[in-house]
């Protein structure tokens, strides 16, 4: 699986707040922390801020996990956050992915108690707010770990609903022509 979201430069101009936020930020995280600390299970340091992963085990001590399968099910996701993590390097000023063997946090889409963050979005697809999130399989031309706004394949079997939905419109957060969305419980 390639990258989900290829960044450029920082927009400069804001014209609503949190409109060019990158993927991964959070921004409903108040009180209670709903993250959970988690390692790249596959430790293979592909993970990026934003992206859909899925759930490979969970201990007392955290959860691992491991970049989207075609087995993914809505009980097994969850998406990185972008907080305090080690980086292993910052290309054009900024931090694209956590770095190998340092502690990230994700957010179960199971969870009832869920922030509001950014995801990168699969090119050309235009959300509703309100409107369901799904995430791709990899089959039948879909992008494994893609985050999409209608069910893709035959009676949706090319993608699973994540119990999440859309609180903005597309956005791009850099001059990259890569798209974002903000979405929650």
């Amino acid at each position: 699986m390639g990258r989900l979201y290829t960044y450029g430069i920082l927009n400069r101009v804001i014209n609503k707040p949190g409109v060019h936020a990158l993927p991964g930020t959070y921004v409903t995280a108040q009180g209670v922390q709903y993250g959970e600390g988690a390692f790249d299970a596959d430790a293979t340091n592909d993970i990026e801020f934003g992206e859909p992963v899925e759930i490979a085990s969970q201990t007392a001590k955290g959860i691992g996990v491991k970049r989207a399968t075609a087995s993914l099910v809505a009980g097994t996701l969850a998406f990185v956050i972008r907080d305090v993590v080690g980086v292993r390097s910052i290309q054009a000023g900024i931090a694209e992915k956590p770095s190998a063997d340092q502690p990230f946090t994700v957010v179960k889409a199971s969870n009832p108690n869920s922030w509001d963050f950014v995801v990168p979005l699969v090119a050309g697809v235009t959300p509703a707010v309100g409107g369901t999130v799904y995430i791709g399989l990899g089959t039948n031309g879909t992008v494994l770990g893609g985050v999409y706004a209608t069910a893709q394949g035959s009676s949706g079997v090319d993608s699973i609903d994540s119990g999440l939905k859309f609180k903005s419109l597309k956005f791009t957060p850099t001059s990259s022509t890569g798209i974002c969305a903000w979405i929650g419980k």
